[in-house]
């Protein structure tokens, strides 16, 4: 039984420019099928649909719902895609555990011109490449005014009395590891368990629990706490601002002086791929052409490559990109540092009663 959901129609509205270009530019994948899991806001205006076209080929694509879960499908051997999208810190355990292949980036050129500092040493080995930056994006702080009356600057403004019941957050073990270590001038990525003092963590997320009003799982729950006023405060999604501010409502972007969190998510294929190489065409497309009008324009989420930028005439500080040094990241960790984590999380959830 398939578990796609299949989009072959080709966009109807596409203009008449466009459809000439596409003609006869099918590029000897016969009627190849392009397998991936992805989130699903990533891909709009019709670009998987001209793709289809393009190369006389079918894209299908479950809906993701998160890197750790794609990691988990990849480790029970339920996620046989050719192309799997994963968060920066999730590329290392899936490519030390074998389940990702080498890119052949003769076959992607247009990784010469993603941003360097996006090009970690942890998505390599031996020499090889398995994870190529496709997305970036940041989480500052969102501040409803109408709520929240005094001044936030700072991660660590989530500890204050103040705020207490109108902060929120989202309900995961290692992002709100990484907040409290950025908060309290704790080192944001340790690497081993005798580096953590579990016992110290447990008492601070206890703490910022105490005072929270209300934790999400997922952009939507996140908006919705913001648009229903639950939460006056919390760290979330750029994209997810950008949206309320469109309706009126009086939210403001505060990037925290400790650093703003940062993700980027990586085309990989995975390894045993039935179709690698229009995988590779798939990525390549994905910098060259369908980037900036399925992502970047509608939900300004970057595609970080610095031909798009030039491309489309796009300032790097339109998208906070200007100073890459005021990004902290969530780095690769050993999965039994994950599992600790996660136990002290729920520890201090039951114990802050939430």
């Amino acid at each position: 039984m398939k578990r796609f959901a299949t989009r072959r129609s080709f966009l109807a509205g596409i203009g008449a420019a466009g459809t000439a270009g596409l003609a006869g530019c099918t590029g000897g994948f016969g009627n190849q099928t392009l397998t991936m899991i992805d989130w699903g806001y990533v891909y709009s205006n019709g670009v998987i649909e001209a793709f289809e076209e393009r190369h006389g080929v079918t894209v299908e694509r479950q809906a993701a719902q998160g890197s750790a879960e794609t990691l988990s499908q990849l480790r029970a051997g339920r996620a046989d895609y050719d192309l799997v999208p994963l968060g920066n810190y999730a590329v290392t355990p899936a490519m030390e555990e074998g389940y990702l292949q080498p890119l052949d980036l003769d076959q992607v050129p247009a990784y010469d011109d993603v941003f360097d500092f996006l090009k970690a040493d942890y998505f390599e080995q031996d020499g090889e490449v398995y994870g190529i930056p496709r997305s970036f994006g940041q989480t500052p702080l969102a501040v409803n005014t109408d709520i929240v009356d005094q001044d936030v600057t700072a991660l660590a403004d989530l500890w204050s009395e103040s705020l207490a019941g109108v902060a929120g957050g989202r309900d995961d073990a290692r992002l709100q590891t990484l907040y409290r270590n950025a908060a309290k001038g704790e080192p944001l990525n340790p690497t081993a368990a005798d580096e953590v003092d579990f016992e110290s963590l447990r008492a601070d997320l206890i703490e910022r629990l105490e005072l929270t009003a209300g934790l999400w799982n997922n952009g939507g729950e996140s908006e919705q706490l913001l648009r229903s006023e639950e939460v006056g405060v919390q760290p979330v999604w750029n994209y997810v601002i950008q949206s309320i501010q469109s309706d009126g409502i009086p939210v403001e972007r505060v990037y925290p002086s400790e650093g703003t969190k940062a993700w980027f998510i990586q085309h990989c294929i995975r390894d045993g791929a039935e179709n690698p190489e229009l995988a590779h065409t798939f990525i390549q497309e994905w910098h060259t052409q369908m980037g900036y009008e399925s992502l970047m324009k509608p939900s300004n989420i970057a595609v970080p490559n610095d031909q798009v930028f030039s491309e489309q005439d796009v300032e790097k500080a339109a998208y906070g990109l200007d100073d890459p040094d005021q990004f902290i990241y969530e780095e690769p960790k050993p999965q039994s540092l994950i599992e600790q984590y996660t136990e002290t999380w729920n520890q201090a959830k039951t114990e802050a009663d939430l």
